[in-house]
Formats: C-alpha cells, structure tokens, sequence
C-alpha cells in the first residue's frame, strides 16, 4: 500500500477515529485491511510514544475546566492513532514536534477502534499476534513463516496453556527487519509488546526453506524473552513452518558467538 493509498483511506475518516467512522472505514476496505493496520502500526510506531509520554493533552469528551493529564498507558496509545486519524499534515506536524498535541483537544477516546481494523474484518485474532515490516520485499517469505507459527501457537494446547499462567490479552509480536539486532519486551496492562529487531541480510537471496527456519528460530528466541520477562515457564517447542529447513543445531552456537563478537568490539 503506497503512501498515497494509505492516506486517502486514513481521510476518510474525517480527521477523527470512533465507532461511526471506523466502521464505515471498515465497510469501505475489503481486502486492504491487513495492509491498511499494517501501515496503521508502523505510522503509530514511527510517532515514538516516548516521545509524547508526560505531556498534558485533553479530550473533547473531558468535562469543562477538567485539567488535561499527563499521557500514558492506554490514553497514549489512543492519542498516538487519534494523530494518525488527523490526516498526513497533523501526523507530519507531531512527529516533528510531539508538543503540536498540547496545542487542541483531541477525540481519542475511541481511537483504538483504529488500531483494530484487521480485527473488526477478520475476527478477533489469537493470543499471539505478529507484525512484520522490512524493505524491498525480501521479508515477505519470512512474515508468511512468522504468520504461520502464530497461527500454530494460537491452535496448540500446550502453548495456550503456557500464554494463560501469563494472565495477560494478547502478545504483540512486532518484528522489524533492518540492519539492527536487538529486541526488548514490554509489559503495559493486558497487553504484551514484543519487539524485535532482525537483520535483513539474512534473508537476501535465500529460498523461503531458509527464510522459514530463521523465522522459526527468531519466534524461539522472542518466546524465551517473553517467559524471562513475565517470569513463565520455559516455552514449549515452536511450531516449524511447513516449508522451513530442519533446525540446524549449529545455528544458535552461531548466533551466540557473533553477539559475543559484537559486544566485544563496540
């Protein structure tokens, strides 16, 4: 979806995200609604929520003379999609300058409407719930395994079984494919963020068997952050790909010694 395609769906919701636009914007979107959260997510993510934690934003609902509090939690997550609604030039303005949205009143009590677009369509999706997003489409065999395994831990016994000791909603299993590697976990309420990031040039020019398995091993190593985060139980086995690769045992010995070699020499 071009930023063009995005944006002109995103305008139809006439600046503001609740229940009486999204659900038309729903109605309109057909197939383009995993690709319009998709784009949804990353605009959210590109805001950086730390960016505008703290500061003092009001609600058109919010009685008369209510003093505005401080962004956080839920309220934040709401006010970061409420931008996205506004349209591009309200978006462009507060990603450059997160004080723009101490300068209006938002309508964000029900922004998170639009944070669940694929949801509304779709169904409500499983305990575990994946976003990938990369560059010049060599992820895309890779986001098919990781969507795969999801879909796996969703249907397992075993692994919902281990997800409800957790006592939380979902998972939000957010992987990005950069030059980058490294992750962190998150925990905020009923919801769980882990994100994640992958280098790319693994993925170049490798047929999906390969791409599969990397994405196999890559869920192994975000589940065993997540059971370190919330204290769980070692997860159970991850759910290999139809089309992956057998699991190479000298793989993560690999992976072990190149992290040690780059902490050594930054």
């Amino acid at each position: 979806m071009t930023d063009e395609e995005f944006w002109a769906l995103i305008r139809s919701l006439g600046g503001v995200a609740d229940e009486r636009t999204v659900a038309r914007l729903c109605g309109e979107l057909g197939d383009l609604a995993a690709a319009l959260q998709q784009r949804v997510d990353e605009m959210v993510r590109a805001l950086d929520g730390s960016r505008l934690q703290g500061l003092l934003v009001g609600d058109v609902s919010d009685p008369p003379g209510v003093e505005p509090l401080p962004l956080t939690g839920t309220a934040l997550e709401n006010l970061l999609l409420a931008v996205v609604a506004a349209g591009p030039d309200v978006y462009g303005s507060v990603r450059a300058d997160p004080a723009v949205v101490t300068t209006r009143r938002w309508s964000f009590s029900e922004a998170d409407r639009l944070g669940r677009v694929f949801e509304e369509i779709a169904g409500p999706p499983g305990w575990c719930r994946p976003l990938v997003f990369g560059s010049a489409g060599h992820w895309l065999s890779y986001a098919d395994a990781v969507h795969e395994i999801a879909t796996a831990l969703d249907a397992r016994d075993d692994w919902r079984s281990w997800w409800a000791v957790a006592g939380r909603e979902r998972l939000d299993l957010v992987i990005e494919l950069t030059d980058d590697d490294s992750g962190a976990v998150r925990t905020g309420g009923r919801i769980v963020r882990a994100d994640f990031r992958f280098p790319l040039q693994r993925l170049l020019h490798r047929p999906p068997g390969v791409t599969a398995r990397l994405a196999a091993e890559d869920v192994t190593r975000i589940m065993q952050a997540v059971a370190v985060k919330l204290r769980l139980s070692a997860p159970p086995a991850t759910p290999w790909p139809a089309v992956a690769e057998p699991e190479d045992p000298r793989s993560a010995d690999r992976a072990a010694r190149l992290k040690a070699l780059r902490r050594k020499h930054r």
